[in-house]
């Protein structure tokens, strides 16, 4: 059997149901389908079907990834920016892949910068006799 990574899931399975779940929470919060087609570089007719349910159904999305997402698209309503649409979807992804695989990108990320601050200490005690 082969290896699904996690992006690769994400790509094969669940990018679909988020941007459907995007557009969907974006129209209700009364932004037009053509400026959410805009927003996602997509075509005004993928986003009817996302927001009338007949494309982006596949994978079910979690009580914790529909609240984030809503939380994203109430940020997107306040300011439609590619920018901010770009990093709400990568941590809408992100909670999917820590819920499928059990990776917290935020847990790495804390490692990663104590373990820099900890390098920093070191470099600065000097060894010399």
């Amino acid at each position: 059997m082969p290896i699904v990574y996690p992006h690769e899931f994400i790509a094969r399975t669940a990018i679909h149901s988020v941007k459907a779940g995007l557009a969907k929470e974006l129209k209700t919060r009364g932004i037009s389908q053509k400026d959410i087609a805009r927003l996602m570089n997509s075509q005004v007719s993928a986003i009817s079907q996302y927001v009338n349910g007949q494309r982006g159904g596949s994978y079910e999305l979690s009580e914790n990834v529909m609240n984030l997402l809503s939380a994203v698209a109430e940020a997107i309503h306040e300011e439609p920016t590619e920018e901010l649409l770009k990093y709400g979807v990568s941590q809408i992804c992100n909670k999917i892949i820590e819920e499928e695989y059990g990776y917290n990108f935020d847990e790495e990320e804390e490692n990663a910068i104590e373990e820099i601050e900890e390098t920093q200490y070191e470099s600065d005690i000097d060894l010399s006799d």
